[in-house]
């Protein structure tokens, strides 16, 4: 082969692997891909047997043109597309949903099959358990940060937490104001609010609906003061603060 070549073949070898894996993975939470020697082997093996399962059809229907490949050249470029983008791509996109269709069905003895053949890799992060093990889903969140300032609301639908392999964050739909003594009251008029998980959160505190607020006295204090009821015993967790006997604290990696 000439030199000139080389990179090109060394191109073809990897590209159907990365297409695959690239669409495989996408979506999902994990750790993100990087070009390093891991990631060229594992691109190489799913190349492979790429190239295993296909690779005697394009055989079989090129070798008898094998002295004149210039006059089927549609051939050819359709085989090199088959074989470099649109399998991966398809083996990709199937693999990924039969991972979604597993984790719908976790329960069923063929989920649980595949789950012991082909084991999931960890969560890369305590968050990414978090979101993916839906742990905050209607929880009331109180986001602790180093500094001593907290950010509170409500976390469920139409909230959204996004995990790895892209940058931490969740949005919370009903957002309370607070300070270092606890919560103070729900903001009106509020659509939410916007939370990246930085390296600045020291943790973030999980308070489970119908118990009371995470500072029960002083929201009773002051809603008897108004003359109403607990106001935070009676919200839900949609809504107001809630918390258990315990408190459940996801602290970020």
């Amino acid at each position: 082969m000439p030199f000139d070549l080389i990179p090109l073949a060394i191109l073809l070898a990897i590209a159907p692997g990365y297409v695959a894996i690239y669409f495989a993975t996408l979506g999902r939470t994990g750790r993100a891909l990087t070009p390093d020697l891991q990631f060229v082997l594992q691109s190489l093996v799913v190349s492979a047997a790429i190239l295993a399962a296909v690779g005697p059809f394009a055989f079989a229907d090129l070798w008898p043109h094998r002295n004149d490949l210039q006059d089927y050249a549609w051939s050819v470029a359709a085989w090199l597309v088959g074989i470099v983008v649109m399998l991966p791509y398809v083996a990709g996109r199937a693999v990924r949903g039969a991972g979604q269709l597993v984790d719908r069905h976790r329960e069923a003895w063929w989920a649980r099959v595949v789950r012991f053949a082909v084991p999931g890799s960890p969560p890369p992060t305590i968050w990414d358990w978090a979101v993916t093990t839906n742990t905050m889903e209607d929880r009331f969140l109180v986001i602790e940060y180093r500094d001593g300032h907290c950010i509170a609301g409500a976390h469920g639908t139409p909230g959204v937490s996004i995990s790895s392999p892209e940058e931490h964050g969740i949005f919370l739909a009903v957002e309370w104001t607070c300070d270092e003594s606890g919560l103070i009251d729900r903001v009106q008029n509020s659509g939410g609010v916007l939370v990246p998980i930085t390296d600045e959160i020291r943790c973030i505190h999980l308070y489970q609906p119908g118990q009371g607020g995470p500072h029960e006295d002083r929201d009773q204090d002051r809603s008897s003061g108004r003359g109403e009821g607990s106001h935070a015993a009676q919200e839900p967790a949609s809504q107001g603060p809630a918390a258990s006997a315990g408190t459940a604290t996801a602290a970020k990696e």
